[in-house]
């Protein structure tokens, strides 16, 4: 039967983050492979007290996009210094549906896009599933992004259809862009005409003074994506857009044919968290959580592993490392599960598996791992590291 599927379908497979999840479900398992935020930190009897609000009918019932969420999130971007309206708010079932309405709405299948060497795998995974093509951007894994290659890109007859990036909490890289490139980045996009869209997934997860966004910079060609799903809960899958109002009119009729609407529940339920809760409390307690956990995984790395070349990340939920060059991760982090029950994902899973920079890195998360585990998870992958063979 897989032969009634068009070529592009039949060619898909399971993302990296999928398969970690299948394979690092063993409670043996330390897994520092998934960016999911810690269970410890929901906010349960928050969430309880804002369903117990929700007693009117009207709540379970289909409606249009609520309008107060919205409102609360042009509140949130103020924070993050950037400047929109209500109607330049869409709503979305999390940030990967807005990745894909993006993609649905800017691209037409075999038309090329940009974005780094090193990705975020739902972001290959959206691109596949519709037929679009893909460029790369090199990276240093210091300092991010080689700017000058992807600006001769665009001065290409073919220049890219967008440039999708992280510009905080980078994933898989934990970098942030500095205010320099920030800038280039922007005026990159208004001379060639290209968006960029900024996925900001980890931008109210940092630990040491940012800088704003793209968006803050270049408000007619960056499309901002946020997240509820690090900051309260993924389960809630609802994310937003901040674009133009032209735009907007035709993500609504591209997310009606797909899902009809943003789960209502669940948009009720942020919103009354939101406005019963001091969020900028929640937050300054979620960054010292992390940032304990993320302090705890550098500490231990630099002890246990002084072979792995890495930075310490002022946002986000991951450490970026590099091995030397015999050591493959991908090899690598199938013999850590099977012989030491410690789980990372392996460089290869971030872009092309035939990069060898990519292959002697890994990807680190300390954001799900209890804090008391993460030095014996490190113990145990250095451990690995001692007894691998290529």
């Amino acid at each position: 039967m897989i032969n009634i599927l068009p070529e592009r379908i039949r060619t898909l497979e399971p993302s990296a983050i999928q398969q970690a999840l299948q394979n690092t479900s063993d409670s043996d398992v330390i897994s520092f492979s998934l960016g999911m935020p810690s269970e410890d930190l929901f906010p349960i009897l928050d969430y309880k007290k804002a369903m117990l609000d929700l007693w009117m009918p009207n709540s379970l019932q289909y409606s249009p996009p609520l309008e107060k969420l919205k409102q609360q999130i042009v509140e949130l971007m103020e924070q993050r210094g950037v400047s929109c309206t209500s109607n330049q708010v869409f709503l979305t079932t999390g940030a990967q549906q807005a990745i894909h309405l993006l993609c649905r709405c800017l691209v037409d299948k075999d038309e090329t896009v940009a974005t780094d060497a090193a990705t975020y795998p739902g972001f290959i995974q959206a691109i596949q599933s519709l037929g679009i093509n893909l460029s790369t951007i090199p990276v240093s894994f210091t300092e991010g992004l080689d700017i000058n290659d992807l600006e001769n890109l665009c001065k290409n007859v073919n220049k890219p259809k967008f440039f999708y990036t992280m510009s905080e909490g980078h994933n898989p890289l934990g970098l942030s862009i500095s205010k320099e490139k920030r800038l280039k980045l922007v005026e990159i996009a208004q001379t060639y005409q290209m968006p960029i869209i900024e996925d900001d997934a980890y931008g109210f997860l940092n630990y040491q003074a940012v800088e704003p966004p793209l968006k803050a910079y270049g408000k007619d060609w960056v499309f901002y994506i946020g997240s509820f799903s690090k900051i309260l809960a993924p389960s809630a899958r609802v994310g937003w857009i901040i674009a133009p109002e032209y735009l907007i009119a035709k993500l609504e009729i591209l997310k009606e044919s797909s899902d009809i609407n943003t789960a209502t529940f669940s948009q009720r339920i942020i919103s009354a968290f939101l406005e019963k809760k001091d969020f900028s409390k929640h937050l300054f307690y979620l960054r010292n959580a992390y940032k304990e956990k993320r302090d705890m995984m550098a500490k231990s790395l630099k002890e246990h592993i002084p072979e792995l070349d890495f930075i310490i990340p002022s946002s986000g939920f991951f450490i970026w490392g590099q091995l030397p060059s015999s050591i493959d991760t991908h090899l690598l982090f199938w013999h850590a599960l099977k012989n030491e029950k410690v789980s990372f994902l392996p460089g290869s899973a971030f872009g092309s598996s035939s990069n060898r920079n990519l292959s002697r890195c890994l990807r680190l998360s300390f954001s799900y791992c209890p804090l008391e585990l993460i030095e014996t998870g490190i113990k145990r992958l250095a451990k690995a590291l001692r007894t691998y063979t290529a």
